[in-house]
């Protein structure tokens, strides 16, 4: 798993592994994961059905009757079995959290790392696919690219995995050579060379 989690990151992936550990004894934890990531899918667009999920006003019973009638038969027991067990725990304005949590213990098991790359422009398809084969064999992971689109780079990229960061913007250079010429001018002015004093 990832590090730098939160507390409460901490606590969705004691879900997440118990949910992915009883998948993985009926041999369904892919089928389980990818249900997961489709349900993230369809909550991010049910923004009232979230709401609900997370809400402290929403009691505890009404909600797992709710959970009930929209779900069951619908999707996975396990799935629904684990949305109903955070609810009477309080604990489903996690599932968003859980379901991240899942994402990343089956890139986990799958040598798979995400790569996040910042550019001032989308992409070529050639260009993913250089970025793709240098940043996997730099990793020893598969690289799951990422893309984020930052007009304000205004060329280059910058590239993070993990805790490491390689930025190689053109944002970035003005910024070094600027904090070049600014060091230089300073040891100049206190050095006292540079300046031609006229008779």
């Amino acid at each position: 798993m990832a590090h730098n989690f939160d507390e409460s990151m901490a606590l969705a992936d004691v879900y997440a592994e118990a949910l992915l550990k009883a998948a993985a004894e009926r041999d369904e934890e892919e089928a389980i994961a990818h249900e997961m990531a489709e349900f993230m899918r369809f909550i991010e667009q049910e923004i009232d059905l979230c709401r609900m999920l997370a809400a402290d006003s929403v009691d505890d019973d009404p909600r797992r009757q709710s959970i009930e009638r929209i779900f069951r038969g619908r999707m996975s027991d396990l799935l629904v079995n684990l949305l109903q067990v955070m609810n009477n725990r309080g604990r489903l304005s996690l599932v968003r959290k859980v379901g991240r949590c899942v994402e990343l213990r089956m890139e986990e098991k799958h040598h798979q790392q995400e790569v996040v790359v910042e550019t001032a422009m989308p992409l070529s398809d050639d260009q993913k696919s250089a970025i793709h084969q240098e940043m996997s064999a730099r990793i020893g992971r598969e690289a799951i690219l990422i893309e984020q689109v930052k007009p304000e780079l205004i060329g280059g990229v910058v590239i993070r995995y993990s805790d490491m960061q390689i930025d190689a913007s053109v944002t970035s250079r003005i910024r070094r050579t600027y904090r070049r010429i600014r060091e230089r001018a300073t040891e100049e002015i206190h050095g006292g060379r540079g300046y031609a004093v006229e008779a």
